[in-house]
């Protein structure tokens, strides 16, 4: 089943937003600055403020990197693929067109976290990069994987695959033949990380943004320079 809104069990004072192309009643429904197509950009996260959103989303510089800011501290950077709070009604969020947003929430609600999961992202693992700052918190986690590119539509060489294998062999499986390429299952990869933290509990949109190219932007299926946003926050 298709859900852009996690069927979990945590507190019901989480809550998650996700943006489609023609969220709002706004044709190309983009989020991210910095190339011909964001125009327009400003007014689309001011609307999301303004109709959605108990205050202005916190975006960091994604890089594929593993740095995880909590920005609840005074000093922290802006440069990383993951946010953490536990500030009431604070949104964390972040830009994808394939790649995983995933979001870890204790199950109490006070402490979340949004992650940017892509093929880098799964090789350097920010997924244990977050879960060993979340740990020190002492609660329990449950994880929601947003729309993202499925094993259908990722290829990758035998090098990547080979890469993969050498870091650990139960990855694998997540890999298929494809003629000279491989299919590569960004998200049992994720999984799998998920479950070697004790996050045993994982939900799943179910969304691929090539198939469902009519709701979300993908990058590696059609080029496409916009963004759709993941947003999330606790009341």
């Amino acid at each position: 089943m298709n859900n852009l809104k996690p069927n979990w069990n945590v507190s019901g004072s989480v809550k998650v937003l996700v943006t489609t192309k023609d969220f709002n009643n706004r044709k190309n429904f983009n989020v991210s600055y910095g190339h011909d197509k964001s125009i327009g950009v400003k007014d689309n996260i001011n609307s999301l403020k303004e109709s959605f959103l108990p205050s202005y989303p916190s975006f960091v510089k994604q890089v594929h990197g593993t740095k995880i800011i909590n920005i609840d501290e005074e000093d922290h950077s802006y440069v990383a693929d993951g946010i953490i709070t536990q500030q009431k009604n604070k949104v964390i969020a972040i830009k994808t067109a394939d790649c995983i947003p995933v979001i870890i929430s204790s199950l109490c609600g006070s402490t979340i976290c949004i992650l940017h999961v892509g093929r880098k992202g799964l090789e350097f693992n920010i997924i244990k990069k977050a879960y060993n700052i979340l740990k020190d918190f002492r609660l329990s986690y449950e994880a929601w994987i947003g729309p993202c590119i499925s094993k259908n539509y990722y290829y990758v060489n035998s090098n990547i695959k080979d890469n993969f294998e050498e870091i650990d062999k139960r990855l694998l499986d997540f890999f298929e033949r494809k003629g000279d390429l491989f299919s590569m299952d960004l998200v049992g990869i994720a999984s799998l990380q998920l479950l070697d933290c004790n996050i045993s509990n994982i939900f799943y949109s179910g969304f691929c943004t090539v198939k469902n190219k009519d709701l979300f932007f993908s990058h590696r299926g059609f080029s496409d320079k916009e963004r759709f946003g993941t947003f999330v926050w606790t009341e």
